[in-house]
């Protein structure tokens, strides 16, 4: 289980990095064409949405690699039950987090898909993108849940 989410949570990290290089082309793109009086027309929604998906797609790889920001320095000094304690806590917290943030995104993303919502320039639904956060923030919970289970098997620096 372990093994497959971590692989999983890669692909999704490579997706994010597609998505992010063809957000960076369309960027480099429009704003060289804008010399010649002709952008892209609906850049900023594409790139916003784009944005969107980079972000939401590599959030659970980054916690398999530990590379988040973390203070640790109230924690040096302390014991392993404590720092595992303390691990846990914060983890249960994300956790929480997390599923109620992909709970709150699955409600926006039926809604958005019932009332048609879409980009005012280029007519793309919203949905798509609101199912797909909601997806990761559920994987991302997962990830979370996984590091809890081995903090207890390895103490307080899993990853």
């Amino acid at each position: 289980m372990v093994g497959a989410i971590r692989k999983f949570s890669s692909w999704m990290n490579g997706l994010a990095g597609v998505v992010l290089f063809l957000m960076m082309m369309l960027t480099v793109v429009d704003v060289a064409l804008r010399l010649f009086w002709k952008p892209i027309t609906g850049t900023y929604e594409l790139v916003a949405m784009a944005g969107a998906v980079v972000i939401g797609f590599a959030i659970p790889q980054t916690s398999w690699d530990n590379a988040h920001i973390s203070v640790d320095f109230l924690l040096e000094r302390r014991s392993r039950a404590m720092k595992i304690a303390f691990g846990c806590f914060t983890r249960l917290m994300g956790i929480t987090l997390f599923v109620l943030l992909g709970w709150y995104l699955l409600m926006k993303a039926n809604h958005l898909f019932r009332s048609g919502d879409v980009s005012l320039t280029l007519q793309i639904p919203y949905y798509p993108v609101a199912y797909g956060l909601a997806f990761c923030a559920f994987i991302q919970a997962l990830v979370l849940f996984l590091h809890m289970a081995l903090l207890f098997k390895d103490g307080e620096n899993n990853g």
